[in-house]
């Protein structure tokens, strides 16, 4: 494989990871799960579930998914050539790209991203057959959670500001540590991610959108 195909998949994984914010909403959710892990086995009844949640259904057309995909991969070749223009990604988008991103097969239908002036949420139903710890085996994580993300400066910055799993509030005494925890920080240690987050000026949500912006400079 030549360097240019590595470094585009490295790019497509990651940025998709971003857009979508999924990963780092699983990862919070099962944050609860690891601060805990003295107490996981009482606490399986209490944070998980039998069944898998119903998340929202978005009806998109054929136009729109198509559109969403040609203008990220525009974008994402406009990275490589130093001629991308910002990119604007609504909640369909968003969305549009978890549905149909080959990359993010095992996310469909278990993520649900949506967009509140300048916080994405995120809904989540994921089987935990092949977590590692506690008796879950059959189980699911059913969760909501509010996510803040910001790029400025090169730095990367997501933090969990709320969650919710199995329709109950995580108790503070747990956000209060989560919420002080940049969850993006392990990506600078990821050569390609972090060439990746080089390329770009800045990330930021409002007004229902999330905004990547490249940088102008090489």
């Amino acid at each position: 494989m030549s360097d240019n195909s590595v470094a585009k998949k490295g790019h497509g994984c990651f940025f998709y990871g971003c857009l979508t914010l999924a990963v780092v909403v699983v990862v919070g959710l099962l944050a609860v799960f690891l601060i805990t892990r003295s107490m996981i086995n009482r606490m399986v009844e209490k944070y998980t579930e039998p069944t898998p949640m119903t998340l929202p259904t978005l009806e998109l057309s054929a136009a729109e998914i198509a559109d969403a995909q040609q203008r990220w991969k525009t974008f994402q070749e406009g990275l490589t050539n130093q001629s991308a223009k910002p990119l604007e990604l609504t909640e369909k988008d968003i969305n549009a790209l978890i549905l149909n991103n080959p990359d993010l097969a095992e996310l469909k239908n278990k993520v649900y991203v949506s967009i509140a002036g300048d916080q994405l949420n995120g809904q989540v139903s994921i089987p935990l057959d092949n977590f590692p710890i506690g008796k879950v085996k059959g189980r699911f994580l059913n969760g909501k959670a509010g996510i803040k993300v910001s790029l400025d400066n090169g730095i990367l910055l997501v933090t969990l500001q709320s969650l919710e799993v199995k329709g109950e509030p995580v108790p503070d005494q747990i956000m209060a540590g989560i919420r002080q925890q940049n969850l993006a920080q392990e990506a600078y240690k990821d050569v390609q991610k972090a060439e990746a987050l080089r390329r770009l000026e800045s990330i930021r949500v409002s007004d229902d959108r999330l905004v990547i912006v490249p940088r102008t400079d090489p």
